[in-house]
């Protein structure tokens, strides 16, 4: 007959304890350096792969306008969304900042437009980098909190 044995079970437990009692503050520092991290990411990844408008008559290009909405609180922890924002005139258009980055991001092959996935490409690439702030920020708060 087989036998099973669990070890470090207790100690399983209680890091699910501390996890669920971190209270919204510090999940939402948590949120704003992973989304600082993130903007920093997609912007270098958006200049490597010529994201940036090339037109010199361009003051503000969308990578210069990333940004991150405040961390809302969710069932499971919370959420933040990045975001390009604002506009600019396109010949005689006014164009949402957040379209020019979707057609990077995905293309327009109808348009002749290929794809750059500048997004998930950083995101992908980055991840750890990006969720360091998250185990910075909540592992500090565990160790303090339950250390004692």
């Amino acid at each position: 007959m087989a036998e099973v044995i669990l070890t470090g079970f207790d100690e399983l437990q209680d890091a699910f304890k501390a996890i669920s009692a971190v209270p919204f503050s510090v999940t939402r520092r948590a949120l704003d350096g992973m989304a600082e991290v993130a903007e920093e990411k997609i912007r270098a990844t958006g200049e490597s792969m010529g994201v940036r408008d090339p037109d010199p008559d361009v003051q503000e290009h969308i990578l210069d306008k990333i940004s991150h909405s405040r961390p809302k609180q969710t069932e499971d922890g919370g959420k933040a969304f990045i975001t390009f924002l604002g506009s600019r005139l396109r010949g005689n258009t006014v164009t949402r900042n957040a379209a020019i980055a979707y057609i990077n991001e995905y293309g327009a092959p109808r348009r002749g437009i290929q794809a750059r996935p500048f997004i998930t490409t950083a995101m992908t690439r980055n991840d750890n980098e990006i969720s360091a702030p998250a185990e910075e920020i909540i592992g500090g708060w565990i160790e303090n909190t339950f250390s004692k």
